[in-house]
């Protein structure tokens, strides 16, 4: 038939973790989020702590966690566009075994295989 177009399978597409902001999905914001809070929170107290006002640096901590999660998932756009799924987390999993912080589970290496057949006289 001319008009019949055929549908995609359906729970291919609903395996997906959404995407919810810029790019990153709930668990990427997540683990994003946590990781700036770590970091803006204790600095940003010191830093207001230094001034006088360390109710400022909190404040001020939530500015920076805002702030880096937008350039995090500015960023992660970049890394992510034309790229297969999870690439960017097989990337971070393989920069880690580099540095011996992770176990090494990811196969890398590139070897050539051959079947070495004889001729027999």
């Amino acid at each position: 038939m001319a008009g019949r177009r055929e549908i995609d399978f359906l729970p291919d597409r609903l395996n997906e973790e959404p995407i919810v902001f810029l790019s990153m999905s709930n668990s990427e914001i997540q683990l994003a989020a946590l990781l700036c809070l770590g970091f803006w929170v204790p600095v940003a107290t010191a830093m207001g702590a230094l001034l006088g006002n360390a109710l400022m640096g909190l404040a001020l901590s939530l500015v920076g966690v805002f702030g880096s999660l937008w350039l995090i998932g500015k960023r992660l756009r970049v890394l992510k566009r034309g790229k297969p799924r999870r690439y960017h987390v097989m990337a971070i999993q393989a920069v880690l075994q580099d540095w011996g912080l992770a176990p090494r589970t990811l196969i890398r290496d590139s070897r050539r295989w051959d079947i070495h057949r004889w001729r027999t006289p």
